[in-house]
């Protein structure tokens, strides 16, 4: 086997949603385009989706929001998709019992006084980017006077952003995120899963002749004589490529360099970086007990429940896939003997007798929803790296750039280092 591999104008190390939009949009645009997965099997990251018997698995619940950055790149794409939109009613939980809500943010509230209320039917009145220094609970503390409906948004920020850190996390983004989440719109569970998304981007990469080499682990980036990037793969081919993207977390960005080599700004991020995780059960029934309980939130304990195929082709007739899950605050290690039996109990709540008819359940006990947290003390988005970060090199994904967070991020990012470098 030869030790090289033709050059490409551009080189993407990673095929997750950030590195797969970025091939789409560059090779569509007339870049020559390698992309290296290492993975020999899968492909899109935590946005792939798996089937077992006619149930359609994400990695854990997937939304995507219909007026955001994902669904204007994708449409930009010519990506299509389907799927349903969840409403109606649904339950807040707190201290064992469940109480009935509707869809509409500010009813979950309790009236009682209208600061909380007031910000969920007029949010065009905050200017968010002054909020980015500004922690989500000395936000909460300043303006929302009653504890309750503190607690409820609170439990709404988990809903928006997967995160559970109020004392660190930055608010501007998150009040953006909610704002965007109660437009019209709202958002959607995809038919078929997010492979739905991962397939169209791969689609539209490959008509456009990009090269999608998978089983090839990048492990070295560096600088040949020529001013080129060098890229090492694991059996010791390499590849030389005037631009390189690199679509990974900041741990794995970081390894790809010497210290000689390194860009300040990797070493800085995998320093701050704190990630997002969630623990996860996702379960496949033969049947829905309960047919109207249909989602759920856990208000004094950081829990979610939904029913997903309720709105969206993701079982075989007649059958169910839920999601459950508990939101880990950066800080907090998951405890898989405690953290499942409580998603398993958040499920004899709602759906009793849910053993019965279960065909699968897939325990996903340390999922990472997003590589770094959005902090106020690094103020918020601001301090968040651009993708651009050398000469002819790039960093795409859900912690780089000032636009959005979690897949919104990926794509967002995506988008502006296509710009960059198609402006040269």
């Amino acid at each position: 086997m030869s030790n090289n591999i033709d050059s490409s104008d551009v080189v993407i190390i990673g095929g997750g949603l950030a590195g797969l939009t970025t091939a789409a949009l560059l090779a569509r645009s007339e870049k020559t385009v390698t992309l290296f997965e290492r993975s020999s099997k899968e492909i899109g990251g935590r946005a792939r989706t798996t089937e077992i018997d006619g149930f359609y698995f994400n990695q854990g619940p997937h939304a995507i929001y219909l007026t955001d950055a994902t669904d204007t790149i994708l449409k930009e794409l010519g990506i299509t998709y389907t799927g349903g939109i969840p409403a109606g009613k649904g339950y807040l939980i707190s201290g064992g019992k469940k109480r009935e809500i509707a869809g509409d943010y500010s009813s979950w509230l309790s009236g009682k006084s209208d600061d909380g209320s007031q910000f969920f039917i007029s949010p065009t009145k905050i200017d968010f980017s002054q909020l980015e220094n500004v922690t989500e609970q000395e936000w909460l503390d300043k303006n929302i006077r009653d504890i309750n409906d503190a607690e409820i948004i609170k439990t709404i920020i988990r809903l928006n952003t997967y995160a559970n850190d109020p004392d660190i996390m930055s608010i501007g983004p998150v009040l953006h995120q909610i704002y965007v989440a109660s437009q019209a719109g709202g958002v959607m569970y995809l038919d078929g899963g997010w492979q739905t998304l991962v397939d169209g981007l791969l689609t539209v990469a490959k008509n456009a002749n990009a090269r999608i080499v998978m089983g090839k682990k990048a492990i070295r980036v560096k600088r040949n004589d020529s001013s080129r990037w060098q890229v090492l793969l694991e059996d010791k081919t390499e590849v030389s490529s005037k631009i390189v993207v690199i679509a990974a977390g900041p741990k794995d960005a970081y390894s790809l360099f010497d210290d000689s080599e390194r860009p300040d700004v990797l070493s800085k991020a995998v320093q701050e970086a704190k990630p997002v995780r969630l623990v996860c059960l996702d379960v496949a029934l033969s049947s829905l007990p309960d047919k109207d309980t249909l989602f759920a939130l856990g208000v004094d304990r950081p829990l979610y429940f939904s029913v997903h195929s309720a709105y969206a082709k993701l079982a075989p007739k007649g059958g169910a896939l839920i999601h459950v899950a508990k939101y880990l605050g950066t800080s907090i290690e998951p405890k898989p003997r405690e953290d499942q039996p409580e998603l398993e109990e958040l499920l004899d709540l709602l759906q009793p007798g849910w053993r019965q008819v279960l065909v699968k359940k897939r325990p996903l006990p340390n999922m990472v929803v997003s590589n770094a947290l959005v902090t106020a003390a690094d103020g918020g988005l601001g301090g968040r790296p651009d993708t651009r970060v050398a000469d002819n090199l790039y960093i795409v994904g859900d912690w780089v750039g000032k636009e959005g967070i979690v897949s919104n991020a990926s794509v967002a990012s995506a988008k502006r280092a296509s710009q960059q470098i198609l402006n040269g």
